[in-house]
């Protein structure tokens, strides 16, 4: 059986490919006070290949969330906060935001105050270690030096751990794309798509998103559909973001494809999906399990998933790691430094000059000039290059985007805010 090596983390019976201790702020409002604190351990690092540190994850959200927005908003929260590579968190609150409740005190009413948006007792009742700063209650100057603190706590902790054998099957990994160009669906994400189908025969979970980006490629999905009631959820989605798209593209304009797609040579979205969903794989024998809503927890019992979610990078990106991806593979034709918070992003091209213009940002190059020197297939090609490569990341090798520093964090957003 093939193995990484990773951290266990016991009490929630998980592996996290990192160590990473995060600093989030319950509301846009504090994101000076948590950069504040995140800047007394910006040069800090530990691990094997110094991989992993204090992150920050800066957004725009947090407050005046209407309805569904708001559980999105808290689900994304919780989500990335207790994510197999966290060791521990510490959530700076201003005070009044939506999720800015403090902890539970002895004898409280749960239901008086509102558990279900309480980010802290949801994080202890996951077992994740979580320590909690509240800037209306301590002042500015004091949260800091307070929450510097509780971060020098956590990463002494979190310092005591070691990685140890991972069975593939405790791994989930999410696939995406931006960025695009004819070499991403002709040569990237088909390249994907065997190193996919390897790693679900290995015991591995794959959740896929962008739903926007299967739009003419529907017949391909359906084909990878074997339970009814997926087949029924996969078919009211895809209806409900025809009748979205159709509706915003009247008055807003085509989005997707972009400018740069089309300049590149995608001509319609239709082109752009076909050459899209080939990343989920090839295999006959692989089905869609289940469509998750965004940020939703992914099963970690192997197989293919599909998780609503925009074709934006960062937030697509986010909600597969809100979900409990450990890692991601994000397959790119004109490149792009996306990254994410707390997981690592394997970036992946097939065209060679992207990769020689772009190097330090670029991780891997699907060298496609072997399918006609050395008349190897494409499959043959994505294993030799992709996997061995994989391995080492889940294990501890950072990728491109964690050695510029790259912490990409972002809430998706439906309505306006009230």
């Amino acid at each position: 059986m093939e193995k990484c090596l990773a951290y266990y983390r016991k009490k929630r019976r998980v592996y996290g490919v990192r160590n990473h201790v995060l600093i989030i702020p319950t509301t846009f409002c504090v994101n000076n006070v948590a950069y504040q604190i995140w800047s007394f351990f910006a040069e800090e690092r530990w691990g094997d290949y110094e991989e992993n540190r204090v992150v920050l994850a800066l957004h725009d959200a947090g407050c005046c969330h209407v309805g569904f927005d708001r559980e999105i908003a808290f689900r994304t929260f919780l989500g990335v906060a207790s994510n197999p590579n966290v060791y521990g968190v510490l959530l700076v609150s201003l005070g009044c935001g939506q999720f800015c409740k403090p902890p539970l005190k002895p004898g409280e009413d749960k239901k008086t105050n509102l558990m279900n948006f309480k980010l802290y007792d949801r994080l202890v009742k996951r077992g994740v270690p979580v320590k909690w700063v509240n800037v209306q209650e301590v002042g500015f100057s004091r949260a800091v030096e307070i929450g510097v603190k509780h971060v020098e706590a956590m990463v002494k902790e979190a310092r005591k751990l070691e990685r140890t054998g991972c069975p593939l099957s405790k791994i989930v990994i999410g696939v995406g794309n931006g960025a695009s160009d004819p070499t991403s669906g002709l040569f990237a994400n088909p390249a994907v798509g065997y190193l996919v189908d390897y790693f679900i025969e290995k015991g591995g979970t794959v959740v896929f998103t962008q739903s926007t980006e299967v739009l003419g490629a529907e017949e391909y999905l359906f084909s990878k559909v074997k339970r009814e009631k997926t087949r029924l959820k996969l078919k009211r989605l895809l209806e409900t973001l025809i009748v979205f798209k159709e509706g915003l593209e009247e008055y807003l304009g085509i989005s997707d494809p972009t400018p740069g797609n089309i300049e590149s040579g995608i001509s319609t979205l239709a082109e752009k999906s076909l050459g899209t969903v080939l990343k989920i794989g090839h295999s006959k024998d692989i089905e869609i399990k289940d469509v998750l809503s965004y940020a939703e927890k992914i099963p970690r019992n192997g197989g293919l998933y599909f998780m609503d979610g925009p074709g934006e990078d960062l937030l697509a990106i986010t909600g597969m790691v809100a979900g409990g991806a450990q890692a991601v593979i994000f397959t790119t034709g004109l490149g792009t430094p996306i990254g994410s918070v707390v997981a690592p992003v394997i970036k992946v091209t097939a065209n060679k000059e992207t990769y020689t213009k772009l190097n330090e940002i670029i991780d891997v190059y699907i060298p496609v000039e072997k399918l006609f020197e050395e008349s190897k297939s494409l499959q043959e090609i994505a294993i030799d290059v992709l996997w061995d490569y994989l391995l080492r990341v889940l294990s501890g090798e950072p990728v491109k985007a964690e050695k510029r520093g790259q912490m990409d964090f972002g809430v998706r957003e439906y309505w306006m805010k009230m």
